[in-house]
C-alpha cells in the first residue's frame, strides 16, 4: 500500500499502541507526527524514556525504562517493560547515543556501541517475557554499516564494509546482531537510515551553517556520496514498513537519488544566493573532529533504497534539488 495524503491505518494499528524507544531524536519526532496525523484512527503512542520529566505531545505517554536492564540483570525492570510492550502493534527501536556528540575515540565509541546493544538486548529480553510480543519490531540501523565504498552502488544486497577499517561498520553489525533474535518472536524489519535532512536535524543545520556564513565549499574532495533522506520521507517509510505485513528484513532508508557532498552544498548555496568557494581539507576536518570526520563527512556511500522502490513506496523528496526548498 502506497501512502498518499493523510496516513491510513489498519485496524490493529488503531486498536493497539506503538512503542518507540529513542523517540527524542529527529527520526522519532517525525515518526510521532506521522502516526498522530492519522486523526481518530491514529494509534496510541508510548515512548520509552530514561527520564520522567520530558515534554511530549498530547496523546503520547512516557514510560521510564532502563536500557541496560538486561545486562544488569534487573528482573523487576524487565518485567515492567514486558508488561508495557505486551500486545503492542509495533515496537520501534531507535535508541542509542549520538555519533556526532564526540570524536569517536575509544570512550565515545564504547558509549555509542554499548548503548545500542544494551537497548536492543533489553527490549529483546522483555519481548521474550511478554505474553504477546509486539506484532512487528522495527529496528533502527544505519548505512554506515556499508563503510566507505567510493562510487560503488549499494543496495540491501551489498555486503557490509570491513569492521577492521571502519568503526561504524562494527557498530552497525553489533546493533543489528543484538536485535536479530527478535525474528524468532515477531516480524522483524531493520531500517538502515541514511543522513536525515530536516529543518530541525543537526546534520542539516551543521551542513547549512557555513553556506549561510558565505563559507560553503567542498569537504575534502567534495565528491563523496551522501546517502541523504528527508525527515518526512523517513517517517512515511517507517509507517509504511509498520503497516505492510509483507515487509520484513532489511531496508535502506535513503532518497532514491544520492548526491555528492559538493552538489548538496551547491544546491543549498543557490537557494540561499551564497557562493561556494571555501574548501575544508580532509586533514583539517580530522584535526577538528577526530574520527567523526571520516565517519560522517568524508566517507562515500552511494546507497539506494532498492527494496522500498521495488515495493512501490512513493518518495516525496526524490532529489536534493527538489528537497532543498522545503528544508529552507
Amino acid at each position: 500500500m502506497v501512502m498518499e495524503g493523510r496516513t491510513r491505518y489498519h485496524k490493529r494499528m488503531s486498536d493497539h499502541e506503538v512503542i518507540i524507544a529513542g523517540a527524542g531524536g529527529i527520526i522519532g519526532q517525525r515518526l510521532i507526527e506521522a502516526l498522530r496525523d492519522g486523526g481518530e484512527g491514529a494509534p496510541p503512542i508510548t515512548v520509552l524514556t530514561r527520564r520522567a520529566d520530558g515534554t511530549w505531545p498530547d496523546g503520547v505517554t512516557p514510560f521510564v525504562w532502563n536500557p541496560a536492564a538486561a545486562r544488569q540483570g534487573d528482573e523487576a525492570a524487565l518485567a515492567a517493560l514486558a508488561a508495557r510492550i505486551d500486545g503492542a502493534a509495533a515496537l520501534v527501536n531507535l535508541a542509542g547515543s549520538s555519533i556526532a556528540a564526540g570524536r569517536l575515540d575509544a570512550a565515545h565509541l564504547s558509549r555509542v556501541k554499548g548503548s545500542r546493544v544494551d537497548a536492543a538486548t533489553t527490549l529483546l529480553a522483555a519481548a521474550r517475557r511478554a505474553e504477546a510480543p509486539p506484532a512487528v519490531w522495527l529496528q533502527g540501523s544505519a548505512v554506515g554499516l556499508y563503510g566507505d565504498r567510493g562510487d560503488e552502488l549499494l543496495t540491501e544486497a551489498s555486503a557490509p564494509g570491513d569492521p577492521a577499517r571502519d568503526v561504524l561498520v562494527s557498530t552497525g553489525l553489533a546493533w543489528e546482531a543484538a536485535a536479530a533474535p527478535a525474528a524468532e518472536l515477531t516480524r522483524l524489519v531493520t531500517a538502515r537510515f541514511g543522513v536525515v535532512f530536516d529543518r530541525d536535524a543537526e546534520a542539516w543545520r551543521r551542513l547549512l551553517l557555513p553556506v549561510r556564513l558565505f563559507a560553503g565549499g567542498p569537504l575534502g574532495s567534495g565528491r563523496q556520496w551522501m546517502p541523504w533522506v528527508s525527515g518526512r520521507d523517513t517517517a512515511r517509510a517507517l509507517v509504511w514498513l509498520i503497516e505492510t505485513p509483507s515487509a520484513s528484513g532489511t531496508y535502506n532508508l535513503t532518497a532514491p537519488a544520492p548526491a555528492r557532498q559538493i552538489d548538496v552544498t551547491r544546491t543549498a548555496a543557490r537557494a540561499l544566493r551564497r557562493p561556494v568557494w571555501l574548501p575544508a581539507p580532509a586533514f583539517a576536518l580530522r584535526l577538528a573532529l577526530g574520527r567523526v570526520a571520516d565517519a560522517l563527512l568524508l566517507s562515500s556511500q552511494r546507497v539506494i533504497p532498492e527494496r522500498l522502490l521495488e515495493a512501490g513506496f512513493a518518495f516525496e523528496d526524490r532529489t536534493i534539488e527538489g528537497a532543498v526548498p522545503g528544508l529552507l
